[in-house]
């Protein structure tokens, strides 16, 4: 799930990488790695009539990232900000379209300049490849699904506290995605601190977990720290709050 810096320095060279820069755009343009692309929440994401932000249909998704470079081969790397969650969102979207050699550079942006990484403003592009999407379902939900199945899950918020008490999903608990990130330059907390965060929570690795949060790009993050942690039945709620809110179903 994740790379270190080492890793990138060693790897960027190598021609089968891809290396997709998620910050917002000016903030690329200002300055950005190497062969970095830059790739944002608005492009992975689809609106339905609730606001909600839908994870992109098959087609659309092939368009994406086919004009990126990226098929089977490629080893894609995305590069963001702990308090940023759309390197975890758009990292997701690559992993339920079945890209497996996805991966989140652990680390923040701006350390790169400081470990000895050239940094340029121009634009880079790779030739379009074809990207085939083959769907993960293992890691999606959606609301039928689980308002069917509410007591199957262990519902994980990972919005604010204020946000939480002016409504939640039913029996969901509150996990701020905040609680797991790192705030010494790397993006997440080690796995061991983050197991820590869980237990303290009470979930276990036998559960079948679901991440939400308004939009579902907070959950993205959460997501990651679950998996990074050695959880493996977790599944995330695209639609999120609004989605859920939207359809006028039930909240606490």
């Amino acid at each position: 799930m994740l790379v270190s810096i080492d890793w990138l320095k060693k790897n960027l060279s190598d021609k089968n990488l891809v290396i997709l820069d998620t910050r917002p755009k000016p903030m690329f343009l200002y300055g950005h790695l190497e062969n970095s692309q830059n790739v944002t929440l608005e492009h992975v994401i689809k609106f339905d009539q609730y606001g909600s932000n839908l994870v992109l249909d098959e087609k659309e998704a092939s368009t994406l990232f086919g004009s990126l470079g990226i098929d089977h081969t490629k080893t894609v790397v995305l590069v963001g900000d702990s308090m940023d969650p759309s390197s975890a969102r758009i990292a997701w979207t690559l992993m339920y379209y079945g890209h497996e050699k996805t991966f989140l550079l652990d680390a923040n942006v701006s350390q790169l300049k400081e470990k000895g990484f050239e940094f340029t403003r121009q634009i880079f592009s790779l030739p379009s490849l074809v990207f085939n999407p083959k769907i993960n379902n293992e890691i999606r939900i959606d609301a039928k699904d689980l308002k069917e199945n509410l007591n199957k899950f262990e519902i994980l918020d990972a919005r604010t506290l204020q946000e939480f008490m002016m409504g939640h999903l039913p029996n969901s608990k509150l996990i701020p995605f905040t609680e797991g990130i790192s705030y010494e330059g790397k993006l997440f907390k080690d796995r061991g601190d983050l197991e820590q965060l869980f237990l303290n929570n009470k979930i276990s690795k036998k559960s079948q977990i679901v991440c939400y949060c308004m939009h579902g790009h907070r959950a993205s993050s959460l997501f990651f720290q679950l998996f990074v942690s050695g959880f493996q039945n977790v599944k995330l709620y695209d639609g999120s709050f609004v989605d859920w809110h939207g359809r006028g179903l039930s909240l606490e």
